[in-house]
């Protein structure tokens, strides 16, 4: 279980970060921590994900495959526990 200041609420904090970047600030990282839904249904964009894709494989060394639609229906909760998992 993760605790206020957990891994994965950690990994969270900052995925935020890097979303609402890859967004270009149309969303900030407090709103993207407060929404629920899938990554496309905040509204990133194609663009954004891609923007996403690389600054988590430049942050974590994880390759994100956006080839795969598993990808686009990723929330912010489930892609911050891959990044945590590797």
């Amino acid at each position: 279980m993760s605790t206020a200041h957990g891994p994965v609420t950690e990994a969270r904090a900052r995925l935020a970060g890097l979303i609402s970047d890859a967004m270009d600030g149309q969303l900030t990282a407090a709103e993207i921590l407060a929404a629920r839904g899938t990554l496309t249904e905040l509204g990133v964009t194609s663009l954004a994900l891609l923007r996403l894709a690389d600054a988590v494989e430049d942050e974590h060394g994880i390759e994100l495959d956006l080839a795969d639609p598993a990808f686009y229906q990723e929330s912010v909760d489930s892609l911050a526990a891959r990044l945590v998992t590797g």
